[in-house]
């Protein structure tokens, strides 16, 4: 009995020293409900569980219970304010209590920016976004404001890791990503994550947009990107360039050593930094993809947000 005793002993340091560890370094939602109050509760029967309860004389937006560990939406708590600006190329729709207001574009306009706002009997307290056209191309940098995210994508996977964040849609992690890096705001901007699984065990890309041979020409070329990486066990990030008539898969396979510019490995610590890869005069139009293999962790994050080209007569990068 006494030998038990002691094996049970050491099992629960064991565990308590690992749960020490994990929380060094790990990302947990930064839970937060203005004008209102979170609770948080635990059962054999149904796991960590959270409800949502707001102050009198305001109504809660989204469900009051969140049950499990999945992904996490923020709620609101609204009560009712005047008529909302009109924004053009789109048509705003306010739900008849008047709490919420949502913005839907016109045909061949995408948005950019946030879909939606709610109102706490003052103002409306999130921005709402602007209608521009689709398809455009400007400069080729991208904040992620935009629902198309630019044209970048993420190669068809199940599970998905990669995704666009909303600073006023998702709750954002305390000891990790706070804020996107564009507008470093609670409830404004968009980033892209790519949010360590337990059973994402493959390779994952995410590709940019066909970009045209002619920007490589006549001057040196660097590709900059914000990059956030932070947890105990994130693993390498790889940052490649390869002709766009190749795909993802054969420049993984049989080119990778040709293609990859850059690779970034582990924790880099809580904070946005800035990232920059040279990029040759190319033969063909290209793309730049950036890949993480087997993140199968539940304690990182990896994020990328406001990426542009920079043209330089020297072989540094000037912003």
């Amino acid at each position: 009995m006494a030998m038990v005793s002691v094996e049970i002993l050491w099992a629960l340091r064991l565990f308590m020293i690992y749960m020490v560890i994990q929380s060094i370094a790990s990302c947990e939602p930064d839970i937060l409900l203005r004008n209102g109050k979170v609770t948080e509760l635990s059962s054999w029967l149904l796991g960590d569980s959270i409800k949502f309860e707001c102050n009198p004389g305001f109504s809660l937006q989204g469900k009051t219970w969140h049950l499990g560990n999945g992904n996490m939406m923020k709620r609101y708590c609204a009560t009712g304010c005047n008529d909302i600006e009109k924004q053009a190329n789109g048509t705003i729709l306010t739900a008849t209590d008047g709490l919420k207001a949502e913005i839907e574009c016109d045909d061949e306009f995408v948005l950019s920016g946030n879909s939606f706002t709610y109102c706490n009997g003052t103002k409306w307290i999130i921005k709402l976004g602007t209608c521009q056209l689709a398809n455009s191309v400007g400069d080729h940098s991208c904040d992620f404001e935009r629902e198309d995210m630019c044209g970048w994508r993420a190669s068809k996977a199940i599970p998905q890791p990669w995704k666009r964040i909303s600073a006023a849609a998702d709750f954002l992690k305390e000891k990790c990503l706070q804020q996107d890096h564009t507008f470093q705001s609670d409830v404004e901007g968009h980033f892209i994550r790519l949010q360590s699984q337990v059973h994402a065990s493959r390779t994952y890309h995410f590709i940019s947009p066909i970009y045209p041979r002619n920007l490589t020409v006549g001057h040196s070329l660097w590709f900059q990107f914000e990059l956030f990486m932070f947890g105990s066990e994130v693993r390498n990030l790889t940052i490649s360039v390869k002709p766009s008539s190749m795909a993802v898969e054969d420049m993984w396979n049989s080119f990778r050593n040709i293609c990859t510019k850059l690779t970034v490995s582990g924790d880099q610590g809580p904070n946005w930094k800035s990232q920059s890869i040279s990029i040759d005069e190319m033969e063909s139009d290209f793309q730049v993809v950036f890949t993480v293999v087997d993140p199968s962790s539940l304690h990182g994050d990896i994020g990328i947000d406001d990426v542009k080209f920079i043209k330089s007569e020297t072989n540094e990068p000037h912003s």
